[in-house]
């Protein structure tokens, strides 16, 4: 049983013994008004009897730029732990939108199996009415966990989730775009405890971690080298035996996270961060060739067959880092094993630590990549390559289908070669929406040493941030249909670059919905996701590469942004599809001497907080190459370009043309020459004014003092309820009759009332940063003030956290 404190409050004691608090809310966060809590709880400001049947806030718009937490279910009942769940069966939320703006909605189904429920997961459906017409925009009504609606038009929109079936879910409604900093740090579902990735300082060599004095690094267990003075590091034998059988999660996490703190500190230690999980990009099962016998129209859709008249990327080397390559009768792949040559090529298995890197899963994942990529186009050959005649490189990194970090860095590193690369082009059909710096610096290496990586956009279908595609190093691919719209699965959002054929589904596209190719036991299969639309792009790179060897990275992303090897008209963008179709056809061409301009950073997102930001350029490519001064301008007039020398410009919102609580998004055109050739392109730009700071709430919320060593965890622990006051909470809890010791505090809601503070879908604040707890010190004689901050929208892949659980009496 949870033991619980004095009501939370800002408090006016000076003395000892005494923990006091600020939650802030993040920016545009607002709540459901009739959550499970609300309807069974009693004694809450937002208590009610029944659920709201109307438009919970007609006639006062949410903001443009909002995030709203909530419940929905389509049944009453019991949870298996006694908590109850009212029947609610749609919330109707009024938000102000513009054209084209998407609102994302995340479902979440309860954890907990309800006692008397049917057991199904939850079926819902969203539609997105206008105020003014009442007609419908646009609805979703499948049964996917995530769905997307987009404005028709612009002004007032009644948002409508509705429970058409089974138990009790979570949702998070979002109507604008995560920015970058929302999706950095590591996530802890993803940490793999006790093991960690540390980079030491440049001339420490590498082998064996040691110090600058030449001792050994006394925090480090058993230890690998991943390459470039990076090191695959566990945890010494005496502090993983801490992690005793019955030991949480959330323990063994904090424990690493305070290990990783400690290993940063050591001499000679650059960086350290956690370990973590990263899996492929293919969300659906394979379909075999007999379901669907004519498969080409991916090549067909950028264009693969002109190209071939030129370009096969004969010779060019394309790494595949992934699940391995199938290998069966003696030998790979049969459409794939004339151009696997691992005697000159080299092969490599970062899993197994050998050079034979075959595919020991079920799914075949790497075998089907790589032959979009380069299977050959044999007569015997059942399916062909984009750049059939490339050299493939595979590189193994993943098992079945998931794998770790570290894996990934010892196979880039592999490739890298001490700067001799063994391949030009790296794919990268895997990932996680953990941001790992450790693995952020392995490609930032890549790239130096003048390989291109190409990376899956992730297949959550919404426009959270998936890495490494989303790395600015990396040219992001997302995935689009038969029709080249954006398939539904794949991710969107202003890092994305550009789109392949990945699949879809829909009539319109009959059999073409999925991507052919090799798979395990030397047969074929069909696949859908973005993992099945990098190689394509992959491919386009080796052809490109085979006529202009010395091509740079930075040379071929400014060809996708100047729209050079791209359907889309000349640098347009699109939230939905980044700069468009990859062009194989209009790849081939002789760019040895193309020259670019390259601008820092490639979008902006602007707010109360950031009204400004600087813009440079610089020149990529051919050094002979000679450009006038771009010129940068704005179509808006809440949005303004002054020039600050040479190739600088400042980029500022004029706040006095806005309207606040509206998204506002539009597109810098940048012109300039190189060698009297015009060149253009589009730089996108997101701003949003806060709209009543004093009217954030992420619903009522449990704040506790959790002891991080206790017989007893839950009968240690303190607990208060607080809700939102002027667009925060504040919180205190009286320490003299505390067991002295180390607490993490974290606070969260309980929006289906499932027990369960900080799950999925769940608003949570932890200090210091959410998702990375850190413990303090309590004292009965303590005073001392924390800021924590809430929010709705940390990184969503967390689905197999539990969470923390809270007292059941208040």
């Amino acid at each position: 049983m949870l033991l619980l404190a004095a009501c939370g409050g800002s408090g006016d004691s000076n003395g000892p013994g005494v923990i006091r608090g600020t939650i802030e809310i993040a920016s545009g966060t607002r709540t459901d008004a009739d959550t499970a809590l609300d309807l069974t709880e009693q004694g809450l400001d937002s208590s009610r009897s029944s659920p709201l049947s109307g438009v919970q806030n007609d006639g006062a718009p949410f903001p443009g730029n909002v995030t709203v937490g909530g419940y929905v279910s389509a049944e009453s009942g019991v949870y298996g732990n006694g908590f109850q769940y009212p029947a609610d069966a749609s919330d109707r939320l009024q938000v102000n939108l513009v054209e084209g703006q998407r609102v994302t909605v995340n479902i979440f189904p309860a954890p907990y199996n309800p006692s008397g429920s049917s057991g199904n997961a939850p079926v819902t459906q969203l539609e997105l009415d206008p105020v003014a017409s009442g007609s419908a925009d646009s609805t979703g009504s499948n049964e996917e966990a995530n769905k997307s609606v987009q404005a028709q038009q612009d002004g007032a929109h009644n948002l409508i989730i509705r429970a058409r079936g089974g138990g009790p879910a979570r949702y998070v409604v979002r109507a604008t775009s995560l920015n970058q900093g929302q999706t950095l740090g590591i996530s802890g579902t993803d940490i793999l405890p006790g093991e960690a990735i540390v980079t030491m300082e440049s001339g420490m060599g590498s082998g064996r971690m040691r110090t600058q004095a030449g001792a050994a690094v006394s925090l480090a267990g058993q230890q690998r080298a991943l390459g470039g003075g990076q090191h695959h590091v566990r945890m010494p034998r005496e502090r993983e035996a801490l992690f005793q059988a019955d030991t949480s999660r959330k323990k063994e996490v904090a424990r690493t996270l305070e290990w990783v703190r400690e290993l940063r500190n050591e001499p000679g230690v650059a960086s350290a961060v956690p370990n973590s999980k990263v899996s492929t990009a293919a969300p659906l099962p394979p379909m075999t060739q007999s379901e669907y016998p004519d498969q080409e129209w991916h090549y067909t859709q950028i264009g693969v067959d002109a190209a071939w008249e030129d370009r096969t990327g004969e010779g060019v080397p394309v790494a595949i880092l992934d699940t391995g390559i199938d290998y069966g009768n003696r030998d790979w792949h049969p459409d794939l094993a004339p151009n696997i040559d691992c005697a000159q090529q080299g092969c490599f298995d970062a899993v197994d630590e050998d050079e034979f890197p075959e595919d020991t899963g079920t799914l075949s994942h790497g075998t089907h990549v790589a032959g979009i990529a380069g299977a050959d186009a044999l007569e015997s050959s059942q399916v062909a390559g984009v750049a059939y005649l490339s050299k493939l490189v595979p590189v193994r990194v993943l098992g079945s289908d998931e794998g770790s970090v570290a894996d990934v860095i010892e196979g880039i590193r592999w490739v890298i070669n001490d700067g001799s690369p063994r391949a030009a082009i790296i794919n990268l059909s895997l990932g996680s929406q953990t941001n790992n710096p450790g693995l952020q610096d392995a490609i930032a290496d890549a790239e130096a040493a003048g390989i291109i990586v190409v990376g899956a956009s992730g297949n959550a279908g919404d426009d959270r941030q998936f890495f490494p595609a989303a790395y600015s190093t990396v040219i992001a691919v997302g995935s689009v249909d038969c029709l080249g719209r954006r398939s539904t699965f794949s991710n969107f959002g202003f890092w994305l670059d550009v789109v392949a054929p990945g699949g879809g589904s829909g009539s319109d596209c009959s059999g073409e919905s999925s991507v052919f190719s090799a798979e395990a036991d030397g047969g074929t299969s069909g696949r859908r996701g973005t993992s099945m639309a990098a190689p394509h792009v992959s491919g386009v790179m080796a052809m490109i590469k085979e006529g202009n060897g010395g091509l740079s990275p930075a040379v071929a992303r400014a060809l996708i942004r100047e729209g050079e090897i791209t359907q889309s008209s000349s640098g347009t963008f699109s939230v939905e599809i980044g700069r468009g179709v990859i062009d194989a056809d209009a790849a081939v061409g002789d760019l040895s001497g193309y020259a670019a301009l390259a601008p820092q950073p490639e979008v902006f997102e602007l707010s109360d907080e950031d009204q400004e930001a600087e813009l440079r350029f610089t020149g990529v490519g051919s050094r002979s190459a000679s450009f006038t001064e771009p010129s940068v301008t704005a179509s808006e007039d809440w949005l303004s370009v002054d020039a600050l020398g040479k190739r600088r410009f400042r980029v500022s919102l004029e706040t006095g043309s806005m309207e606040p609580g509206v998204f506002f998004r539009s597109t810098l055109k940048v012109s300039y020459a190189v060698d009297n050739e015009s060149r253009e392109f589009e730089l996108p730009v997101t701003a949003t004014l806060e709209s009543g700071e004093e009217n954030r709430n992420a619903g009522a919320h449990f704040v506790q003092l959790i002891p991080v060593d206790s017989e007893d965890p839950d009968m240690d622990t303190r607990q208060t309820l607080v809700e939102a006051e002027g667009g925060r909470y504040r919180f205190e809890f009286d320490t003299s009759e505390i067991t002295p010791g180390e607490y993490f505090v974290i606070a969260g809601t309980d929006m289906d009332n499932d027990g369960i503070i900080c799950g999925p879908g769940e608003a949570c604040a932890e200090y210091p940063f959410t998702g990375q707890a850190e413990s303090i010190e309590v004292t009965p004689t303590m005073n001392r003030d924390l800021t924590l901050e809430t929010a709705f929208t940390r990184p969503v892949d967390t689905q197999a956290d539990p969470g923390y659980r809270r007292n059941n009496e208040q």
